[in-house]
C-alpha cells in the first residue's frame, strides 16, 4: 500500500526564499516541496538553468526533495499563441531535470471566451501531448490538474485529456478544484483512480467554493486519501493551503465584535494558514494510517521491513521510528528512512511517544523481555521468531502478555502460505480421518562458513541459543505443530558442529509421537546441497505430499488404512487410489477481498486487528509451541533420553546456560539480557 511523503507549494507560507520556504516546510513536517513561485520577481516558469543549480546546492544542503515542479502550463487561452509557451516549457523541463524532480504540474488550456469545448478538443489534446511527449523523452512525468476554466474542469473532460496521451500523462487529484466545478469528488475519483499519482491536499465548501483546511470542506478528503492510502508505492501529498489570510486580524481583541463576525477559516498570517493546513494535512494522513510503527533492530529483517514501508506494502501503519545500538544502521536509516525517527535503544523509542505498536527484530535472546517493556510501555508488539530461546523465557513473557490489553503477535509469516493453509484445512476437517504419520525433511538451508562468520554471535550458544533449530527452522517447526499438533514425545539427535566451524547443532534429526499414536520424523541440516523441502502427511484415508511449500499432491484411498488392513482377503491387496484435484482459492483472506503474503501479509494483519479487531495470523502466545519442540529435542539430544513434553524448563535452562558459559561468542548477550536493556538494545 501507500507510503506517504508530504510535500507543499512552499511559496504559501508567506516566505520568497529558497531557505525561508524550506524551513517553514521542516517547521510543518514537510520533507519534500513542490516549487512555484520566489517573490514578485521569480516563478518556476521564468526560471534559468542556472537559477536552477544554484537553488539545487541549497536544497541538498538542507536534506530537503523537490517532488514536482507547479508550472503553470497549459494555463493560457486556447486561442493563445502555444509556440512560446512551447519553448519555456522545455526550459522548464530542464530545470526539472537539475532540481531532480519526477513530476511537471500541468493544465489543459482556459477557455474563456470560448462558447464551444469541441471545437477546441483536438487542439487541447494536440498541445497537451506536445509537452507530454517533450517531458517522456527527457525522463519526466507531467501530471494534469484538474481546475475550474480549463478544459479538464470536470472527471469526464480530465479522463479525455489523459487518454489522449496513450498512458504518458498522468493525473493530480485536487477535490477542492472540483468542489468549485460542483463536481462529486468520490464519482470523480472513480473515474480517474487509475491515473492518480499523486495528491493536492485541498478542500473547499459548496456553497461559496472556499478553500477550507482538508477535511473541513466538502471534497471528501478523508474518504480520498484513504483510498489513495490503498495504492502502491511511495504516494506524495501535496499541500496547496490558498487560504484565507486576514493580516489584521491577529491584532484584533479576542472579544471583538469584527473579530467575532471573521470567517472563521481566515488566518492571521501565511505562516499561521500554512500551520493550519500542514497540521489538518498530517490529520486525515494519520486517519487514513492511523497506527504509528517503530522497528527495533535494523539488522536483516529489521531493513526488510523498513525497505517494505518504502515500497509501500503496509497498509493502515506508517514507520515513524527505528532504533539500532549499532551507529552504522542509523547511519542507513538516516539515508534510507529519514523521515522515521532514530533511536540508539529500544527504551528510548518506547519511551519517545512516537510510536503506538514496534516490531522486535533483534537477536534471538532479546525477544521476550523487549516484548515485555513494549507492553510496559502500552504498546502493541509484534516479535520475530522465534519467540525466545527457552520456553521457561517465553512462557513468563506469555504470562504478562496475558495481562495486557494491547496486541501481541508473531511474526510467522509461513502461516500466509495458502498451500500450507490449505493442508491445515484439509488435515482439521478430518475428512481422511486422524494422521498416522509426518515425515518432514527440510534440508535447503544450505550455509557456508563465511555464514557463520559473519557475526560474532552468530551460531553460539551465547549469542543465538542454538543453531539451525533456532535460526533456521521455527517456521516449519511452527507449520508442523500448527498443522498436525503437538508431540508428546521426542527422541532427537542434534549434531553440534558436524559440518561447519560451530558450536550449535547444524544436523538434527527429530524422532516424534503423538498422542494418538501417530509418528513424525523432521530432518534438517545446513550442510546439505542441493537441499530438499519435502512434507509428507499421511491420513487414515488419504496422503498430502508437499515440495518446496508450493507443489502438492493428494493420493486419496478408496477405503482407510485401519478398515483395510483387518479386512482385505489378500496378504498383497492395495487399497484403490486417486489423485484429486488440491486448490487453495479462498483459504486466506485475514482482511476481506485482499490476499497479503509473506511478512508484509502478517504486518497488514496485525495492523488490521489493532483497528478493526480482525484475526491475527498468529497470536504471540503461540510462539511457545514451535520452541517446545526445539527446546524438547535439545534436550533429547543432550541426555541421550526420549523426552516427554513439555520438558522440565529449569532443567533445560540450567543446561542452556551452562553450554552459553563456555560459549565463544564475542558479545555476552546472555548477561546483556538480564541487564538494563536500554544499555543494548
Amino acid at each position: 500500500m501507500a507510503h506517504f511523503v508530504f510535500s507543499a507549494f512552499c511559496d504559501e507560507s508567506g516566505e520568497s526564499t529558497i531557505g525561508g520556504q524550506m524551513a517553514a516546510c521542516k517547521k510543518n513536517g514537510i520533507t519534500h516541496m513542490e516549487l512555484r513561485g520566489f517573490g514578485p520577481e521569480l516563478n518556476i516558469n521564468k526560471m534559468t538553468v542556472e537559477q536552477a543549480k544554484a537553488m539545487k546546492e541549497e536544497i541538498d544542503k538542507e536534506g530537503m526533495k523537490v517532488s514536482s515542479i507547479g508550472s503553470g502550463y497549459g494555463k493560457i487561452n486556447i486561442k493563445d499563441d502555444f509556440a512560446p509557451h512551447f519553448e519555456a516549457f522545455k526550459n522548464t523541463v530542464e530545470v526539472a531535470k537539475i532540481l531532480e524532480a519526477k513530476y511537471i504540474r500541468m493544465f489543459s488550456f482556459y477557455f474563456e471566451g470560448v462558447e464551444d469545448y469541441d471545437a477546441y478538443k483536438e487542439e487541447v489534446f494536440s498541445r497537451v501531448k506536445a509537452m507530454v511527449d517533450y517531458a517522456d523523452e527527457n525522463g519526466i512525468i507531467c501530471c494534469h490538474e484538474n481546475e475550474k476554466g480549463i478544459y479538464g474542469d470536470v472527471a469526464e473532460r480530465c479522463l479525455e485529456v489523459l487518454e489522449s496521451c496513450g498512458g504518458k500523462l498522468r493525473a493530480v487529484f485536487d477535490p477542492a478544484n472540483f468542489v468549485q466545478c460542483g463536481v462529486d469528488t468520490l464519482k470523480a475519483w472513480e473515474l480517474l483512480k487509475d491515473y492518480v499519482e499523486y495528491f493536492h491536499v485541498k478542500d473547499a465548501l459548496y456553497e461559496n467554493g472556499q478553500v477550507v483546511p482538508a477535511g473541513k470542506g466538502d471534497g471528501n478528503v478523508q474518504e480520498l486519501i484513504t483510498k489513495f492510502a490503498h495504492m502502491d508505492g511511495v504516494r506524495i501529498l501535496s499541500l496547496e493551503p490558498h487560504l484565507k489570510v486576514f493580516d489584521g486580524l491577529g491584532n484584533l481583541e479576542e472579544d471583538n465584535e469584527t473579530a467575532r463576525k471573521m470567517d472563521v477559516n481566515t488566518y492571521p498570517s501565511h505562516e499561521a494558514s500554512f500551520k493550519a493546513a500542514a497540521d489538518a494535512m498530517h490529520a486525515v494522513a494519520e486517519a487514513a494510517q492511523p497506527v504509528r510503527f517503530g522497528i527495533i533492530g535494523l539488522g536483516n529483517m529489521g531493513s526488510a521491513h523498513a525497505n517494505n514501508f518504502l515500497k509501500g506494502k503496509i497498509r493502515e501503519m506508517r514507520l515513524t521510528a527505528v532504533a539500532d545500538i549499532d551507529p552504522k544502521r542509523l547511519d542507513w536509516a538516516k539515508e534510507n528512512v529519514p523521515f522515521a525517527k532514530r533511536y540508539s535503544t529500544a527504551t528510548e523509542l518506547m519511551e519517545s511517544g512516537e510510536v503506538d505498536a514496534v516490531i522486535i527484530a533483534t537477536p534471538h535472546y532479546f525477544h521476550p523481555p523487549l516484548v515485555i517493556e513494549a507492553l510496559k510501555h502500552d504498546l502493541h508488539v509484534i516479535s520475530e521468531k522465534p519467540a525466545g530461546v527457552y520456553t521457561k523465557q517465553v512462557r513468563e513473557m506469555n504470562e504478562f502478555a496475558a495481562k495486557s490489553d494491547k496486541t501481541f503477535a508473531m511474526m510467522f509469516n509461513q502461516r500466509t502460505n495458502s498451500v500450507y493453509r490449505k493442508i491445515k484445512e484439509i488435515v482439521e476437517s478430518k475428512k481422511y480421518g486422524e494422521i498416522r504419520r509426518v515425515n518432514w525433511i527440510i534440508t535447503d538451508w544450505f550455509r557456508t562458513q563465511f555464514y557463520y562468520n559473519s557475526g560474532g554471535w552468530r551460531a553460539t550458544w551465547n549469542g543465538e541459543g542454538g543453531g539451525v533449530l533456532l535460526n533456521q527452522c521455527p517456521h516449519q517447526l511452527d507449520l508442523w505443530q500448527w498443522i498436525c499438533g503437538m508431540p508428546s514425545k521426542v527422541r532427537a539427535f542434534c549434531h553440534e558442529g558436524k559440518w561447519h566451524d560451530i558450536e550449535v547443532e547444524d544436523d538434527v534429526t527429530i524422532y516424534a509421537e503423538y498422542p494418538n499414536g501417530a509418528t513424525g520424523v523432521f530432518i534438517t541440516t545446513t550442510g546439505d546441497c542441493p537441499g530438499s523441502n519435502r512434507l509428507e502427511i499421511t491420513l487414515d484415508g488419504a496422503k498430502i505430499e508437499c515440495v518446496d511449500g508450493e507443489h502438492v499432491t493428494i493420493t486419496e484411498l478408496s477405503d482407510t488404512i485401519s478398515h483395510f488392513i483387518p479386512t482385505a482377503d489378500s496378504g498383497f491387496a492395495k487399497i484403490e487410489r486417486k489423485t484429486v484435484e488440491f486448490s487453495t482459492e479462498g483459504v486466506y483472506e485475514p482482511i476481506p477481498g485482499i490476499l497479503d503474503q509473506q511478512h508484509t501479509g502478517v504486518l497488514n494483519a496485525f495492523a488490521s486487528h489493532i483497528i478493526h479487531g480482525t484475526p491475527l495470523l498468529a497470536s504471540g502466545e503461540e510462539g511457545i509451541r514451535g520452541l517446545s519442540i526445539s527446546n524438547a529435542a535439545h534436550y533429547s539430544s543432550w541426555t541421550g533420553e526420549t523426552v516427554t513434553l513439555p520438558v522440565d524448563e529449569d532443567k533445560y535452562y540450567a543446561m542452556l546456560m551452562e553450554k552459553a558459559s563456555k560459549s565463544r561468542a564475542k558479545d555476552n548477550v546472555v548477561s546483556a539480557v538480564n541487564q538494563d536493556m536500554s544499555s543494548t538494545y
